[in-house]
């Protein structure tokens, strides 16, 4: 009833409008309905101002990135040379581990000088069982779990990562890919490549491609969304220039509850006061 008599709902869903689409057609009500994205609290995740950061930084001036990665590199005991690509895999609360899958994706980067850590998203995100036997099976230098949580160094996972992988783009309440691209990092979901049967990270069907859609949908969409890590890895070693114009590109977005968010709420309520 009361999405009938409204005369404006917004749906909060970042790039995942499924349900979105069936309360159309259920309600029959396509010119009172929007979609929002959520947002970041830019006053804990912004690398211009995170003061966990050894040298801030943000899309104009990326110096600060290099820095970070050194300083990540040198606290984990990684090995510091500048042609290894870095991957951090940050895990959300209430999601275990696919052995499986990081175990394919780790066999398929390791031909390419890549460096990955895992660790948990927040003190609630434990890491099941699988980090340990990953780790004793490729006993690699390579590789870094951090089995407890530590907020410092997951600021400094994000900012220091050239990419971050992530278990879903399905979920519109994980920060993941929103920090990664505000950190300058390219999310990508964790799946192993493009010859695996599951390969497709996100289904582009389920992706409102329309006037509808977000902007940070779209910037997904067009971007990052069935990127394989083994084709930003060429990207990156091949074209740094161009790798570099899109990631900066993606970080000048204005991610936070203040940006995309708030401009289509205010929208809304100003289309009802103009009734």
């Amino acid at each position: 009833g009361g999405v009938v008599y409204s005369n404006r709902v917004v749906i909060m869903s970042s790039i995942y409008p499924e349900h979105y689409s069936t309360w159309k057609i259920t309600f029959g009500c396509r010119g009172k309905l929007v979609i929002a994205p959520y947002g970041l609290d830019k006053s804990t995740w912004d690398p211009l101002t995170d003061y966990f950061l050894p040298e801030n930084f943000n899309a104009e001036n990326m110096n600060g990135k290099a820095v970070c990665k050194a300083a990540l590199l040198q606290q984990l005991g990684l090995s510091e040379h500048s042609s290894a690509i870095l991957v951090g895999c940050i895990f959300s609360e209430g999601r275990d581990l696919d052995e499986k899958r990081v175990e394919e994706v780790i066999l398929n980067a390791k031909q390419h000088d890549v460096q990955f850590i895992f660790m948990g998203a927040s003190k609630r995100s434990v890491l099941n069982q699988a980090p340990e036997s990953l780790q004793k099976e490729f006993k690699d230098d390579n590789l870094k779990f951090v089995p407890t949580y530590d907020e410092a160094l997951l600021h400094l996972v994000f900012a220091g990562s050239d990419i971050i992988l992530c278990q879903s783009f399905l979920d519109p309440t994980d920060e993941i890919p929103l920090i990664a691209l505000r950190y300058g990092a390219a999310p990508l979901a964790l799946v192993p490549d493009a010859s695996s049967n599951r390969s497709i990270p996100f289904d582009r069907s389920f992706i409102n491609q329309d006037h509808e859609a977000t902007k940070y949908s779209k910037l997904i969409n067009s971007s990052f969304v069935n990127m394989f890590i083994s084709l930003a890895i060429d990207e990156i070693r091949t074209n740094p220039a161009m790798w570099k114009r899109k990631i900066m590109q993606a970080m000048a977005h204005d991610l936070s509850w203040d940006g995309e968010c708030y401009d289509v709420h205010v929208e809304a309520y100003s289309t009802i006061k103009n009734m």
